[in-house]
């Protein structure tokens, strides 16, 4: 007789004893976003989708930003922009063949049009430059904000502090003191100088973790290096 909840397989039907199925272990969700692999070569991940907002600032290129977003999307996250570099943006998403119904830029200041829930969560991206950090209205639960900055300056200590994740690719002598001074990490201030280029160091908690992007071969076609310094 055949069951309805249970369909013919090629692999057939087996059963186990009580014993056997107590020993296993089931694991459903909470991997998140990966941002790439530590040194033990362990995928690295990010809840950035949560039932609270979630702040994020990363100091390197557009294209690690870029990145970021593309895994993003692949989470099923809608993707909004306030950038003062429309142009790049907009070349990556044709690249990526990411329609406006998945990724639409937005004027700063300007929360996006819809309320981010558990099913479509949000990634608001701030690359407008030096300002002081996100507006205070794009928080709300189910949506990321990341802050994106080219370069760091004494001025984004605030932003820094106020952030739930940090990523920072190789900095200078001078942001690396910026950094560690307003993260509490002068222990480790001089590794932010020494970084791979395509290495970050990802502080959450007061922790910081190295952490290699670890881009796929789709990825590099698409987007390209993610070197600070990349053209």
């Amino acid at each position: 007789m055949k069951s309805v909840a249970f369909p013919d397989s090629r692999m057939g039907l087996y059963r186990a004893d009580a014993a056997s199925v107590a020993g296993l272990r089931l694991v459903a969700g909470g991997g998140g976003l990966v941002v790439g692999r530590n040194r033990q070569q362990e995928p690295v991940g990010l809840r950035l989708f949560r039932a609270e907002p979630t702040r994020l600032m990363l100091t390197g290129g557009v294209r690690s930003a870029q990145l970021i977003a593309f895994r993003a999307i692949a989470l099923g996250a809608r993707l909004f922009i306030q950038t003062g570099r429309e142009r790049e943006w907009d070349a990556f998403l044709r690249r990526c063949v990411i329609g406006r119904e998945v990724a639409s830029f937005l004027p700063p200041g300007i929360p996006p049009p819809a309320a981010a829930n558990p099913t479509e969560p949000q990634l608001v991206v701030v690359d407008t430059g030096p300002v002081t950090g996100p507006d205070p209205g794009l928080s709300t639960p189910w949506r990321a904000t990341l802050v994106v900055r080219d370069d760091l300056a004494g001025w984004d200590s605030n932003a820094l502090v106020r952030s739930d994740i940090v990523l920072l690719q190789r900095l200078t002598a001078a942001e690396a003191a910026t950094a560690a001074t307003a993260l509490g990490l002068v222990s480790v201030q001089s590794w932010f100088t020494q970084l791979h280029p395509e290495m970050v160091g990802l502080i959450t908690r007061g922790k910081v973790q190295w952490v290699m992007l670890s881009m796929t071969h789709t990825e590099r076609q698409l987007i390209g290096s993610v070197a600070r310094d990349a053209a």
